[in-house]
């Protein structure tokens, strides 16, 4: 995507079009894959709940678990047990399907004491056929959502992409990661 905006900055340069400094900002910042709140203030305690996946496939089932982790770089953030999110799921007869809607997440996380969820889509998992001589290599991509529990207001949207030749766990994990990046970077995380 950056070399998309290089490209386009320099055809403005060439063809004379004239693209302005804060043009060229706002088709960067248009172009992040990722989108926070202006009410999001990351310098308060986050109390969050990390949703199961709404469709949990072989190899999936510590996802949520490790973006827990991930949260807990950033200092402002505490993280609710998964067995506790478990429990509460279960004690409200509640299907994983509806995570992913706001207001009900929102619900949910509010009966587990957060002050926020995160859920995690799970978009492509695919094999690149260009690495034909590496069975194990997979391309992922994942879709994350931190939802306030106060007021169901998306705080934080990301699309996460990562590649690996270690399997398709090892590749969701990275785009995990690189879609919780910026609030690891933002909040002070290592």
């Amino acid at each position: 995507m950056k070399r998309a905006l290089v490209r386009l900055a320099a055809l403005c340069l060439v063809f004379g079009i004239g693209c302005t400094a804060s043009q060229y900002a706002a088709m960067q910042r248009a172009s992040q894959p990722y989108s926070i709140s202006a009410s999001f203030d990351l310098t308060r305690s986050w109390r969050i709940a990390v949703m199961p996946l709404t469709a949990e496939t072989p190899g999936t089932e510590n996802l949520p678990d490790y973006a827990g982790m991930q949260l807990m770089k950033v200092a402002t953030f505490s993280v609710v047990d998964r067995s506790e999110v478990s429990r509460i799921l279960q004690e409200q007869q509640f299907s994983y399907s509806g995570v992913a809607d706001p207001a009900t997440a929102a619900r949910l996380g509010r009966l587990m004491g957060a002050s926020a969820v995160l859920t995690i889509r799970i978009g492509t998992v695919r094999h690149d056929e260009f690495f034909s001589d590496s069975p194990e290599q997979r391309d992922a991509e994942v879709f994350l959502r931190m939802i306030s529990v106060e007021t169901a207001e998306v705080l934080y949207s990301a699309q996460g992409q990562a590649s690996s030749f270690e399997g398709a766990e090892d590749a969701l994990r990275g785009a995990v990661t690189m879609g919780l990046m910026p609030l690891i970077e933002r909040g002070g995380g290592e």
